[in-house]
């Protein structure tokens, strides 16, 4: 039961950093718009809420909120950015 947890725990953050991936691709292009917005603050609030409290949460928060600001001004590009960042700093690579 117990490895049956840690492999469904391992699969979805495999999945997440796949679509993390996507995500921080399609903002680097510089064609974000609200639908990314909304898919990265939703990504974001997931990883938020997995996330071990500390530094990196808080730093991902202030990302968070910055990216919600840009988002709300309709400058998208720099909003998916800061939420890009945030991901980064929830799920460092090793």
């Amino acid at each position: 039961m117990l490895f049956a947890k840690k492999t469904a725990i391992v699969s979805v953050a495999v999945a997440f950093a796949g679509l993390t991936f996507v995500s921080a691709a399609s903002a680097a292009d510089g064609n974000a718009n609200l639908s990314d917005c909304i898919h990265m603050s939703k990504q974001v609030t997931e990883a938020m809420n997995a996330a071990k409290p500390g530094k990196a949460t808080d730093d991902a928060r202030n990302q968070q909120q910055a990216g919600r600001i840009y988002c709300a001004a309709s400058m998208y590009n720099r909003g998916v950015q800061h939420y890009a960042k945030a991901l980064e700093l929830l799920n460092p690579k090793s």
